[in-house]
């Protein structure tokens, strides 16, 4: 009797740990695979230090990482104006194209490094090109900086922080 309450009970942890596999994982640095909103994105200039909002104070957007590294990300000013009518003019979808960026391709992480290869950008002169982030995460929350580069804005160099929150 006493070898069937133990193989129960070694039963019912074998049970336990394959439905909360979570709970172990949470020892393990948190991974970037997932839904993730866009909270925050600001660019911060090198030289002055000047901050810019490119998205205003409440950007949105989501960017997804898949376990297969691929990823796609897109993120949106806050203040966009719908057309005026379902077609919309030049003007229109020149404001709409930039209060926006979105951009695809691969990622990988390197320690606190996010590596994305793009292969796909709103923004032409991306495709091709290979983006270092540096981030930061507590798995509910993620910050990342990038490393310098020229502004389309200002022309200035800058850094660019995003800040995400988990969705998924």
């Amino acid at each position: 009797m006493l070898s069937l309450k133990r193989l129960l009970s070694q039963a019912i942890v074998c049970f336990a740990v394959l439905q909360c596999p979570h709970a172990i994982a949470q020892t393990s640095p948190p991974s970037l695979v997932g839904v993730w909103k866009v909270t925050s994105v600001e660019t911060r200039e090198l030289v002055s230090g000047k901050v810019v909002r490119p998205f205003g104070d409440r950007p949105t957007g989501t960017f997804m990482f898949s376990q297969g590294g691929r990823m796609v990300g897109m993120q949106y000013a806050t203040d966009r104006k719908a057309p005026a009518t379902s077609n919309a003019t030049e003007a229109e979808r020149a404001a709409l194209l930039s209060s926006m960026s979105a951009y695809s391709g691969t990622y990988r992480v390197e320690g606190t490094k996010l590596i994305i290869t793009i292969e796909d950008s709103s923004i032409q002169s991306w495709n091709g090109t290979r983006r270092t982030i540096n981030i930061d995460s507590d798995g509910k929350k993620l910050i990342g900086t990038s490393e310098p580069f020229k502004s389309l804005i200002t022309g200035q160099d800058v850094v660019a922080v995003i800040s995400w929150e988990r969705l998924e």
